[in-house]
């Protein structure tokens, strides 16, 4: 699929798997460390990063509950860098798409995601390239602060009324099918890309 972006007055974009590489097997691996595999994997199931993600849960919250149910006493940094760890690297030429995307339409960040990982690849955004989020979009919304997170509509309908965008003549870029088919329910126009794939490559 190829995208026509004279269609579009506004594009919002996914984070990790779109702008940034991840690979969550390493932040497993990292865990893995502390706890047994079968510990990490009731710790990735047992719900408490969907508290994170949306912000019902504090960072100090949730090292202390892992803790608790690993029977671990993880102390906060060595817990950050395993938390971190999925979070890899910005390519440089999506950054520059991105800053040429934003001389001719709005541009917009929709992640689902929680604030020690926010921190982290905010800070490295800024020591590799000299920007933060507010020189590439209008705005960023993250799921931690809405308290709302993909694929709820009602994540994607706050984005729209409150930015006042036509859906129709709005792109959201997402690695993840089911967050687009919500988007698309709205009336959204999707491109759905490989995760960790390079998204420019579908623009005419």
């Amino acid at each position: 699929m190829k995208v026509d972006l004279s269609n579009y007055d506004a594009i919002i974009f996914d984070f990790g798997g779109v702008i940034l590489d991840i690979d969550p097997e390493r932040t497993r691996n990292s865990f893995i460390k502390f706890a047994t595999k079968e510990q990490i994997q009731e710790m990735m199931h047992s719900g408490l990063l969907l508290e994170f993600e949306t912000g019902r849960l504090q960072p100090n919250e949730l090292r202390l509950k892992v803790n608790q149910l690993l029977g671990t006493q993880i102390n906060d940094e060595s817990f950050n860098h395993a938390w971190n760890a999925m979070l890899v690297d910005y390519k440089p030429k999506r950054i520059e798409r991105i800053q040429w995307l934003k001389k001719n339409h709005r541009l917009f960040l929709l992640s689902n995601t929680n604030s020690i990982h926010f921190d982290f690849f905010a800070a490295k955004l800024e020591k590799e390239y000299g920007v933060g989020f507010n020189d590439l979009f209008h705005k960023t919304y993250v799921s931690y602060e809405m308290g709302l997170i993909k694929p709820d509509k009602e994540i994607f309908r706050q984005v729209l009324a409150e930015q006042k965008l036509n859906p129709e003549r709005t792109l959201f870029i997402e690695d993840t099918r089911e967050n687009a088919e919500a988007a698309q329910l709205l009336g959204i126009q999707t491109l759905v890309i490989p995760r960790n794939g390079s998204f420019y490559e579908y623009f005419l």
